[in-house]
């Protein structure tokens, strides 16, 4: 190609960027001003071309000036299209709208049907600087034109497309498989179980829950496939309005037990039950199969709460919501709720989530009374909380609050700075069974715990303890809150009793202890360094913070046949980033076509060489 074909292109590249990327801004008005001056410089080489080259060559020299000017004339129509023009035309808002819908449309078109055909000719020119045959050179033209005018086809269609909003469903679908904890709740049915499976006979749906309820049909479970339509009086019984559901029925007369989940009775309504159908049954399965539970947690000295006034890092909605995904009734415990007397009768267990202030001396006679009747509780720890030593002690842990746990290598990055160094992570769990599921996974599950405090095992007063969750070798106690590990610390004041340096080494997490009681279980007690791990922050955000609140509660309350993993099928997000959706944009925009355009070139010269 000759000059003028290179200032062409070089322009038009340089208004795309200017008008499509930039937008604004002075470097903007340098590359479209940049841009026009390249077009117009590469026209008026061609008009003095045509000006000089003989009179039989001079049509293929027009021809080309009438394409370069064609051009032109779509940078016009874009220009109307724009802010610039339109804001000072006196039209309705539809009528504006109808205008640069129909500019935008067209000036695309123009451009393909100038641009195209006057970098042909002038490929042309260039091979046969001498003998140009000017029917050739309309011939060529005219094929390009053709070319270009086949290219712009994709603007309607691509509008026809998008009108008819047609849409196919490509994703990934599977129905959940049967997870470990629903198969421990199954294996512990005490009483008959009965799953009713509404469901018509010759249906997708049917299919789908079919090959997840006969994997775990058996034992105290039986599963029945019942028509809506053809057994209207048990549907009535159970109350179901039509098929899409599965009942699972407990017992007999005033003392039956029912819980229902809506699956949906077509594919399209179904899909998004079926891929959490485990955890679904798993819910419904504890229902049946156990009593009612309560969870009490404690209030009145600045715990973790529910409220909407607290931030994501104090709030436990997510807490209480699991909770009672797991059959328990969740209530509170204070002074005004007779912490100060006793424990209710009723309580499976007590929760005790990172009071601000000391509990009074009767609150923790009664929660020791509690645990000495064989009670079980789970207290979550924070740096600068009360001493609880009287709590404490007994079960054989010890608490530092004046020490935040700090790690400078394998942290959670959420600020991009020394703060990040507290949001430790580990994978470092025991083989005891409040971390059984965990322990099983341990190289790819973990459990992070944002400003943890410093624990340590002591001798209980009665019973064993264990150490079940430790943090990473690199982690140090960071006593004086600079984030940064000191070898050696100033000396501490009178009355402190700040160590002489910081050391680094496995510290614990979480200690569990159980013990003998004067009623007719052991006491269980779990009792964790950080208390941020079950806040709305993070309990559903990382799986494993949710499997290890799963797995403390059913070894607390004795039920580990509940502990496990309930298998979900949902899509996984695609994550993207600023960076990764720039080169989405130009490869795109202009990689693809280039290559294509490379490797058409390449392809017509190959066919001009063979022949």
């Amino acid at each position: 190609m000759r000059v003028q074909s290179y200032l062409y292109l070089g322009g038009m590249i340089a208004l795309l960027l200017g008008e499509r990327v930039l937008g604004t801004g002075q470097m903007h008005l340098v590359l479209s001003g940049g841009g026009v001056l390249l077009v117009l410089a590469a026209l008026g080489m061609s008009f003095r071309d045509m000006a000089a080259a003989p009179p039989d060559q001079k049509g293929a020299h027009q021809l080309q000036l009438i394409f370069g000017a064609v051009g032109v004339v779509s940078l016009l129509l874009y220009l109307c299209s724009t802010d610039l023009i339109i804001d000072k035309m006196t039209l309705s808002e539809d009528g504006e709208h109808r205008l640069v819908v129909a500019l935008s449309a067209l000036w695309p078109i123009v451009w393909l049907a100038g641009s195209m055909p006057f970098v042909a000719i002038d490929r042309a020119l260039a091979e046969s600087p001498v003998a140009v045959v000017s029917s050739r050179v309309r011939e060529l033209s005219l094929g390009w034109l053709s070319a270009a005018f086949a290219l712009a086809l994709l603007f309607p269609l691509n509008f026809i497309a998008s009108d008819t909003n047609e849409r196919w469903e490509l994703g990934y679908f599977k129905t959940a498989e049967p997870g470990t904890a629903t198969l421990g709740v199954i294996g512990s049915l005490e009483v008959p179980v009965t799953a009713y499976l509404f469901f018509p006979a010759a249906s997708d749906v049917t299919e789908e829950v079919q090959v997840y309820f006969d994997q775990v049909e058996g034992g105290n479970l039986t599963v029945e496939y019942v028509d809506h339509a053809l057994d209207p009086e048990l549907a009535k019984e159970l109350k179901v309005r039509n098929n899409g559901y599965v009942v699972f029925v407990r017992g007999e007369g005033d003392e039956q037990q029912i819980e229902r989940i809506k699956v949906g009775e077509t594919f399209d309504t179904a899909k998004r039950t079926l891929k959490k159908l485990d955890g679904e049954v798993y819910e419904a399965l504890l229902k049946v199969a156990r009593g009612p539970r309560v969870a009490y947690l404690t209030v009145g000295h600045g715990e973790m709460y529910w409220s909407s006034d607290l931030s994501p890092d104090r709030k436990i909605n997510d807490l209480k919501k699991v909770l009672r995904q797991l059959n328990f009734t969740v209530r509170e415990l204070g002074l005004t709720n007779g912490l100060a007397a006793e424990v209710p009768e009723d309580a499976t267990v007590v929760i005790v989530l990172s009071p601000e202030s000391a509990l009074l001396d009767e609150e923790i006679t009664a929660l020791n009374a509690y645990r000495e009747r064989g009670g079980a509780m789970l207290i979550a720890l924070d740096p600068g909380g009360p001493a609880l030593t009287e709590l404490l002690t007994p079960v054989g842990v010890g608490y530092d609050p004046a020490a935040t746990l700090a790690i400078d290598a394998n942290f959670i990055p959420l600020y991009n700075g020394p703060l990040d160094r507290v949001n430790i992570a580990t994978n470092k769990f025991s083989s005891h069974g409040s971390v059984t599921t965990l322990s099983r996974n341990s190289k790819a599950a973990f459990v992070i715990t944002p400003a943890a405090s410093v624990i340590e095992k002591l001798e209980p007063a009665t019973g064993k303890n264990n150490t079940t969750m430790r943090t990473l070798a690199a982690t140090w106690a960071d006593y004086n809150s600079n984030l940064k590990f000191d070898a050696t610390l100033p000396a501490p004041a009178e009355g402190e009793t700040t160590p002489g340096a910081e050391e680094r080494k496995e510290w614990p997490l979480a200690i569990a202890t159980s013990g003998p009681s004067t009623g007719e279980q052991e006491f269980r007690v779990v009792v964790t360094a950080d208390a941020t791990w079950v806040s709305d922050f993070l309990l559903l955000q990382n799986k494993g913070n949710a499997q290890l609140l799963i797995d403390t509660l059913s070894w607390l309350i004795d039920d580990e046949s509940a502990a496990g993993t309930v298998n979900n099928e949902k899509d996984v997000k695609i994550q993207h980033t600023k960076e990764g959706q720039g080169w989405i944009f130009y490869s795109t925009t202009f990689l693809l076509p280039l290559l294509l355009l490379v490797g058409g070139l390449a392809r017509v010269r190959t066919r001009q060489k063979r022949n």
